[in-house]
């Protein structure tokens, strides 16, 4: 097997004697105590999207639609395994904040931030099980605009033709009298 390696012009030049350090060095923003506040947010907002699963698992149970049922009951199912791992990565941040270890508590709230987001995703899911709209935002309104330049007949609706009929010419005089 052969391997092409390219290096740039600024890189460092290749020193078997010393070693590189590639880690990434980033200082988290939050505080610990806006990292708990943050990841209390996160926990209601799992629960809620729990809750609206299971609501929608209970609609699909009364309208007697399995293949909707499955779905959703798929989705309320990965959604509960990610509020457990939610639950174990919450407490190993209040322990890592007791600890004052600043790269595990880094590392949990990393974890809760993207289990919150898959728990986001799989209400959207669940949502989609049901073939609910989620693009649905009020009731279809047409605003018409005419130019002022077209004429004001309607081509569609052609003038009433007269219809009156004519009467046709004396064919005698008449003088009103017997002969």
């Amino acid at each position: 097997m052969s391997g092409v390696f390219a290096s740039g012009a600024g890189a460092a030049p290749a020193n078997p004697d010393k070693t590189q350090d590639i880690s990434v060095k980033q200082r988290p923003t939050l505080t610990p105590d806006e990292m708990l506040k943050q990841s209390r947010e996160y926990f209601k907002s799992m629960e809620d999207t729990i809750k609206r699963i299971a609501q929608l698992q209970d609609q699909s149970k009364r309208q007697k639609d399995i293949i909707r049922l499955n779905c959703v009951t798929d989705k309320l199912v990965q959604s509960k395994v990610n509020l457990t791992i939610a639950q174990q990565s919450m407490g190993a941040l209040q322990e890592n904040i007791g600890r004052a270890d600043e790269g595990g508590r880094a590392h949990e709230f990393t974890r809760l931030t993207i289990i919150n987001q898959k728990m986001l995703v799989l209400g959207t899911e669940a949502e989609n099980c049901i073939g609910e709209d989620l693009t649905f935002v009020g009731a279809t309104r047409i605003d018409v605009e005419v130019d002022p330049n077209l004429p004001q007949i309607d081509a569609t609706l052609p003038p009433i033709p007269d219809l009156t009929p004519e009467r046709p010419a004396e064919a005698s005089p008449t003088t009103g009298q017997n002969p």
